[in-house]
């Protein structure tokens, strides 16, 4: 599958994930990607051709349960990436997301997961979108406030559910999703000293870490 036809795939997914109505009008797959109508209505009916999408006349086109699947490995490199890109190497969220959708098309999905595994295997991208599962797999369900962790006990961050300056100020403390922290005390009002992976402790507020969620780590 050539890039151009992946990115169609993936776009197809990400208006779904952002509630525009299935199927998927063709005028808004073609203002996602930035091209003319007449392009995607070539790209469309290739794509049926290969049996990655269903196309509806004056509805619109959405994917099959091989297009969807197609679309969820893209996506999974995608964030998988972004998380490295911003935790690792400090890149803006915003750079982040277009190197990454560059990364995507050229990593093997082996190498996708060992990343993964390296991460920590993170549920969300920096912006709080999912990742999605590895092909075969059921998403992973069941992340807690880093508050129910036990001292000692460590956790691998999930998601950040605060607003976006709770989110900026954790990724400042190097704290995000697939990071790895530790409760080392716990006070009052909520209040929790953690440590994290580098040995680096950090004291947060109640209403801080109630906005990280975690997976304890076995």
């Amino acid at each position: 599958m050539s890039e151009s036809e992946e990115m169609y795939l993936v776009s197809i997914a990400r208006l779904k994930e952002a509630d525009v109505s299935s199927p998927v009008p063709l005028s808004h797959l073609a203002d996602s990607l930035r091209v003319l109508p007449v392009s995607v209505n070539q790209m469309v009916r290739k794509l049926e051709e290969n049996g990655q999408v269903v196309y509806t006349p004056y509805k619109g086109v959405d994917l099959t349960p091989e297009g969807k699947a197609a679309a969820m490995r893209i996506l999974r490199h995608r964030r998988l990436w972004e998380v490295f890109l911003v935790n690792e190497l400090k890149i803006l969220p915003g750079e982040a997301s277009e190197v990454a959708c560059k990364l995507e098309h050229v990593i093997p999905s082996g190498a996708a997961e060992r990343l993964a595994e390296f991460l920590g295997f993170p549920s969300q991208s920096p912006t709080g979108k999912p990742i999605p599962a590895p092909e075969g797999e059921s998403p992973v369900i069941g992340d807690m406030p880093v508050s129910q962790l036990t001292v000692f006990e460590s956790g691998v961050i999930s998601r950040i559910a605060g607003d976006p300056q709770v989110a900026e100020f954790l990724r400042s403390e190097t704290l995000s999703a697939g990071s790895v922290v530790q409760v080392l005390a716990s006070g009052s009002h909520g209040n929790l000293l953690l440590q994290t992976a580098d040995g680096r402790r950090i004291h947060l507020s109640g209403v801080i870490a109630e906005a990280i969620w975690v997976y304890p780590k076995e």
